[in-house]
């Protein structure tokens, strides 16, 4: 195999779909604080949702097509999956939003997908430091920063969770702790993705 090379197109996958889960977020965000466009955001945030799809699909073909891999094959299709089930977590959590005809977003939702967008930028700039996996400080230092995030996106979904059920109205409940933990396991998602960075880190230390 002398003088073949791995295969680099795989990190501008891994861009593209950090770069569609940054987004994604943003537009969930806006969703938020402009709720009198929710069907025109929503659209974008399914847009995004296909895009995503579509990246991993790219991926994993290219894979296939693929004789020598910058990385593991598994951990190329696990980090590529796994960035894109965040899209769909937030897709998911925007779909139920319209489909219950809420009045609009509670302050707690509103809170969570704050923490998204800060768990997806934080991610997104890991996922972009992993096709220089020497300096590998300044990636752990990110991975932290990902589980504090999530630690403290759990910490107020259990709060939300607590303050809901203090309402009284039983449908209301239903509803919106199906949203707050759809919010949350985009969240959760983001940590799947950072523990798959750290498994590569430690495969090419």
């Amino acid at each position: 195999m002398f003088g073949l090379s791995a295969d680099k197109t795989f990190y501008e996958y891994f861009d593209r779909s950090a770069d569609n889960m940054v987004r994604t977020a943003e537009k969930f965000r806006e969703l938020m604080h402009d709720w009198d466009r929710r069907q025109e955001i929503f659209a974008i945030i399914h847009e995004y949702e296909h895009q995503g799809d579509q990246i991993t699909h790219d991926t994993i073909t290219k894979l296939d097509q693929t004789f020598i891999t910058p990385l593991d094959r598994e951990d190329i299709h696990n980090l590529v999956a796994e960035t894109d089930d965040v899209v769909d977590m937030i897709d998911a959590a925007a779909q139920r939003l319209i489909l219950y005809k809420v009045d609009k977003p509670t302050e707690d939702i509103i809170k969570q997908a704050d923490t998204v967008v800060a768990i997806t930028k934080v991610l997104a700039e890991a996922i972009k430091k992993i096709r220089n996996l020497k300096k590998q400080d300044e990636l752990g230092s990110l991975l932290i920063r990902i589980h504090a995030l999530e630690n403290e996106g759990d910490q107020h979904n259990h709060a939300s969770l607590a303050r809901l059920f203090e309402s009284g109205d039983p449908i209301f409940v239903i509803k919106w702790k199906e949203l707050y933990e759809l919010v949350e396991m985009a969240i959760d998602a983001c940590e799947t993705v950072a523990n798959t960075i750290r498994s590569i880190m430690v495969k090419n230390a």
